[in-house]
């Protein structure tokens, strides 16, 4: 089941003294407003903060900051003087290990994108097949990158607690490091292009796993290992021969093994919807009426209208 959770990403642990940023937040009296657990330990945090001093001291992990609004009274201090000042879609990138102070002197609200070497190294590797120790982030402090900023408009829209929504921000996770890898790191490199659809025998492997997965947590990484691909080509041939998707899709048959089983069992409505993946009762009956017009109730309920006819 995609389940969401806001419990301390795994990056951010095992510190041996040192805060990571989420510390160093709530330290000076910044709560997340919501924040997913993501896949490795990656990690998404909508946060808002109002008025103090924030200082970053070496974070063991790497952090992606976007501003969803406002801003211009966050300032980065050095030696006691404001060197840059934020506004609505700044960007910022903290490294592992880089060290900031900020001052702020008025409300607003950002997203944090959390993830490690790890991830680093993964990405490089497997979509450049490059040498993962010669990619090195730069530091980033309130730069004008509209693409980044977009993706922050699409994550205030986007409902982190809906139906399939942690393998949809999964998806995007992967999109925003390789957005960071590619045009924020020592060594930029364009994503590669590609082009063509998967292979029948491959589109047969991925629809049977799928199917005898939908019970369960599926992430992008996952099932692009299945067929031996980087998530960033995985998904752009998925889209290319299923015409969506992998998040879409998988919601989809999910959805459509759900009905079957409304239509063809007696089995309790909260059975049916935990094993076909969905976390509780409640959230599968939301995406069911979203994609079918009617309640799971309301489906039953005709099915067996029809068959007593």
């Amino acid at each position: 089941m995609d389940n969401p959770t806001t419990t301390n990403p795994s990056p951010l642990q095992d510190r041996r003294g040192q805060l990571d940023i989420a510390d160093s937040l709530r330290t000076a009296g910044v709560a997340p407003q919501r924040m997913m657990d993501l896949e490795h330990g990656k990690t998404l945090a909508q946060w808002q903060n109002r008025q103090g001093e924030v200082r970053y001291e070496r974070p063991r992990h790497h952090a992606l900051s976007i501003y969803i609004d406002k801003g211009q009274q966050a300032q980065r201090m050095v030696n006691g003087k404001a060197v840059s000042r934020g506004f609505p879609g700044a960007v910022c990138l903290f490294p592992a290990g880089s060290r900031s102070i900020w001052q702020i002197g008025g409300q607003f609200e950002f997203f944090h994108f959390y993830f490690n070497d790890v991830d680093v190294a993964r990405c490089a590797s497997q979509t450049w097949d490059s040498d993962p120790d010669k990619i090195q982030l730069n530091e980033r402090y309130h730069r004008e990158d509209p693409i980044l900023a977009q993706a922050g408009k699409l994550l205030v829209l986007s409902d982190w607690q809906a139906p399939g929504q942690a393998m949809a921000m999964d998806h995007l996770a992967q999109w925003l490091l390789l957005q960071v890898v590619s045009r924020h790191a020592s060594v930029t490199k364009a994503p590669p292009a590609v082009t063509g659809q998967l292979s029948h025998q491959y589109r047969r492997l991925l629809q049977e796993q799928i199917h005898a997965e939908l019970d369960r947590p599926l992430t992008l990484s996952e099932m692009a290992g299945w067929v031996n691909l980087s998530p960033y080509h995985f998904a752009r041939l998925f889209r290319a021969t299923f015409g969506c998707a992998p998040y879409q899709y998988v919601q989809e048959q999910r959805l459509i093994r759900a009905r079957d089983h409304l239509r063809q069992s007696t089995t309790k409505i909260t059975a049916i919807a935990l094993a076909c993946g969905f976390n509780d009762a409640s959230q599968f009956s939301r995406a069911f009426k979203a994609r079918f017009g009617m309640t799971p109730s309301q489906c039953r309920s005709e099915a067996h209208s029809s068959k007593s006819r």
